[in-house]
């Protein structure tokens, strides 16, 4: 698109209230809207991760993480998906299957991890990747045989938690406790007024910071846990 109609979308998208809850259509279109000029790498750390900005750190000469090597990927697509395979599928969603699992004394195993299957799933082409705006194409006309449409094809069902709402009502004040300026001043860890403005314009409705702020409340119950 033009640059000028970019603009335009831009400043249509931001001006739509925060409806205060987590993954709403809003909250994605500004996160959308906010990365869509960036290389794809940062797009998809920022889609992903959360939301702080440099600001977080209490002392600015903080040596930030350097970016994970994109490598020589021949598009976008193929270079994320690589990403989430040795980042966010080995360190959080098998972590989490694990430790499920292991609760309950269950033993889980991932068929799609397959070396065989993954491998064949890496060398795929992008247009049998994502079909129009249907993702796991192959493997949806490989179900057909016997799996009936309406379950292959039904509406993804996530599994997102509502830490927006909890932010503002369920666990006010325990996260007034866990982010007090004068708590976090004193740790000397992240921008005490930096947080303070994202909960300000969270609790507000001026924008939706669920994911930056519980970020935060998770670091604090890390420090009361181990510090």
């Amino acid at each position: 698109m033009p640059s000028f109609v970019r603009a335009a979308l831009r400043r249509a998208v931001r001006s739509v209230p925060s409806l205060g809850k987590q993954v709403t259509i809003e909250f994605l279109l500004k996160k959308f809207v906010d990365d869509a000029e960036r290389p794809w790498i940062e797009r998809h750390l920022a889609w992903f991760g959360t939301g702080l900005s440099e600001e977080i750190y209490a002392h600015r000469e903080h040596e930030l993480p350097e970016l994970p090597d994109g490598g020589p990927h021949r598009d976008a697509l193929a270079g994320a998906m690589l990403l989430d395979y040795r980042s966010y599928l080995r360190d959080n969603l098998l972590v989490k299957v694990d430790r499920a699992t292991m609760l309950s004394s269950v033993e889980a195993r991932a068929p799609y991890l397959d070396r065989d299957v993954t491998k064949f799933a890496l060398s795929l082409p992008r247009h049998l990747r994502v079909k129009r705006f249907e993702t796991k194409w192959v493997l949806k006309k490989a179900a057909e045989k016997w799996i009936p449409k309406d379950v292959i094809y039904r509406r993804k069902r996530g599994l997102s938690v509502p830490t927006a709402t909890w932010i503002n009502h369920g666990l006010r004040g325990e996260v007034d406790r866990l982010l007090a300026p004068e708590r976090l001043r004193s740790q000397g860890i992240v921008n005490e007024a930096y947080v303070t403005r994202l909960l300000d314009e969270h609790r507000s409705g001026r924008a939706n910071h669920a994911k930056s702020l519980w970020a935060i409340v998770m670091l604090q119950y890390w420090i009361d846990r181990w510090a």
